[in-house]
């Protein structure tokens, strides 16, 4: 018997719970009909709070009503593994406090490990696909020291000509650096108008890029849900290539009302990979290169896999 996954995600703002059938939301919880992929089967879950409030109510809050849905999926759902989504990782320590709760007895996975390498294969993608070399470009990651950031730092450092890594601490920055090799600078002013590509991986509530961050023909990599760079700004700087950083192509249909068709997001196939492998392991906290390796296997297996390179789900 293969392993029940869930999600539990959030809304991104307040009229998006209006994409979601009726029959889904409940008075605590958006909650799909049972999902089959391959040989597994789960739900897509949410909870009914949007980006700003995850990170503007106080964390007790969030936390409790991440464990309530958490208890739900577990109980009444009968699953055994959870995907954290979006703000949830931020709010519970990398989801590290969920596995900490007692009444919790089930697996905890953020997706963060396959989100990061489809981080880094979306920029290599990218550069190619622009007729650019690494060792020739400035790229700044915006979020370095997060769960992802960290990983795509240790990776693509050594590959560009320079890297500005960017964060809100410093001594958060101070510890990045002593697992960096190659040419790079840290910072915790908003620096990336200096660069040719930008990684954006962080937990910020609304759109952190502005116009004027960006300099012409710049390509910008956005992990980050919701978004750190509006669509807004996509029109009207028709020189900047926005990619999206987390989505695979997914050849089952998954029913997200916001997913574009054929795809999913990283995290996502990552818990739903680890439900098929019956992998019985928590995978919270930072993220274990052994394990990131093991994922893009998982993904080449299962066809989950970066094949296009899209914008806002729109095919570059």
């Amino acid at each position: 018997m293969h392993m029940k996954f869930a999600t539990i995600g959030h809304l991104l703002v307040k009229n998006d719970i209006e994409q979601f059938p009726i029959s889904w939301v409940s008075e605590k919880l958006i909650v799909s009909p049972v999902v089959n992929v391959n040989r597994t089967s789960g739900y897509i879950t949410g909870l009914k709070l949007t980006a700003q409030q995850m990170m503007e109510l106080p964390r007790e809050t969030v936390r409790k009503k991440i464990l309530e849905a958490a208890l739900f999926i577990q109980n009444e759902l009968d699953v055994e593994i959870i995907q954290l989504g979006a703000l949830t990782t931020s709010v519970t320590n990398g989801g590290i406090w969920l596995t900490e709760q007692k009444e919790y007895l089930g697996l905890v996975n953020h997706g963060d490990s396959y989100t990061a390498a489809v981080t880094c294969q979306a920029v290599l993608k990218a550069l190619k696909f622009f007729h650019k070399k690494s060792s020739d470009q400035v790229i700044a990651i915006v979020g370095a020291y997060g769960i992802i950031g960290e990983v795509v730092s240790k990776l693509l450092v050594p590959q560009f000509y320079h890297s500005i890594l960017i964060g809100r601490r410093k001594e958060k920055l101070k510890e990045l650096e002593e697992n960096l090799k190659g040419s790079y600078e840290t910072t915790i002013d908003l620096k990336t108008k200096e660069a040719d590509i930008i990684v954006t991986a962080t937990s910020h509530p609304t759109a952190l890029l502005k116009s004027n961050h960006l300099k012409k023909n710049a390509i910008v990599v956005d992990v980050s849900q919701p978004p750190n760079l509006s669509y807004d700004i996509c029109q009207k700087r028709p020189d900047i290539n926005r990619i999206d950083g987390g989505l695979v192509d997914f050849p089952t249909k998954i029913p997200i009302p916001v997913m574009p068709t054929g795809k999913n997001f990283a995290c996502i196939s990552e818990v739903i990979m680890q439900a098929l492998e019956n992998e019985r392991e928590n995978h919270v906290g930072s993220i274990d290169l052994n394990h990131l390796r093991k994922t893009e296997k998982w993904a080449k297996k299962y066809g989950y896999t970066l094949n296009e390179l899209t914008n806002f789900g729109k095919a570059l």
